[in-house]
């Protein structure tokens, strides 16, 4: 198994767009292992120190762009689904089913010969998500990143963001990249995915101790927000406050990178 540790940025947040922030953020708190919480004016679902982030899917994207009329699940974009992992599987795929999941075929072995088993369900609004065990992770996993070049997505996130890189579950088909209690994992994909942007996975974040530094030194990206105050900390003089910017990397997935101290 290949391994490189480097220094890391902290992974943050993902954040969704729905038609109903409150009930989303709600069924996957209750159905997912998280808390659920007010996080500014967004409903949050918090695992730890990772947060799901719910968004009006009218929000405009962060180049000012506005979103689509139509919301779209993200299976077949970039960042094509999140995983979850559960202690008892089998257990967690019924329970799933009764809260409004469908099942999306039988369970699979993680990798040939593995004991470990991975499922697929959509949730109430058609949303693709990964059900897997992982002895070490309790609720939010992984994003699954969908790239015609993998092994170039995660040496981005790398250079990006530091972070342990290593295949997943030692299957050598999916580069993956681990922060903290949170992966990464990127597959080959057919063809050219879509952007997720205005998809319901809308983004990731990285936390950075200085977010204009970071900004500065990514590469291969377009910048869609220039790093600035956000919330209300910005309307008051002289205090300073939080930070963030917006960027797409070079496999189409929205990346915002965040500053809050």
């Amino acid at each position: 198994m290949f391994v490189l540790k480097t220094q890391a940025a902290d992974f943050h947040h993902v954040h969704i767009r729905a038609d109903d922030t409150f009930r989303s953020a709600s069924w996957y708190a209750e159905n997912m292992a998280g808390e659920q919480l007010q996080v500014a004016n967004f409903h949050g679902v918090r695992f730890g120190r990772k947060l799901m982030l719910f968004a009006p899917k009218e929000r405009p994207g962060p180049d000012g762009s506005m979103a689509p009329s139509v919301l779209k699940t993200s299976e077949g974009t970039s960042l094509d689904h999140l995983g979850f992992s559960f202690k008892d599987f089998e257990s967690k795929l019924i329970s799933l089913q009764l809260a409004g999941a469908k099942v999306m075929g039988s369970p699979k072995p993680l990798k040939s010969g593995g004991n470990s088993l991975i499922a697929f369900v959509e949730d109430p609004w058609g949303q693709k998500v990964a059900v897997l065990s992982d002895p070490e992770i309790e609720g939010l996993h992984h994003a699954y990143i969908a790239s015609s070049q993998p092994q170039k997505a995660i040496t981005w996130f790398s250079e990006s963001f530091g972070g342990t890189v290593e295949d997943f579950n030692g299957n050598q088909e999916l580069p993956s990249i681990r922060y903290g209690d949170f992966w990464v994992v990127v597959s080959e994909s057919h063809g050219e995915p879509e952007p997720n942007m205005f998809s319901m996975i809308d983004h990731l974040g990285f936390h950075v101790s200085d977010v204009d530094k970071k900004m500065s030194t990514l590469k291969d990206v377009n910048v869609l927000k220039p790093a600035q105050g956000f919330y209300w900390w910005q309307s008051i003089p002289g205090m300073p406050g939080p930070k963030n910017g917006f960027v797409e990397n070079s496999s189409k997935v929205l990346i915002e990178v965040m500053q809050l101290r």
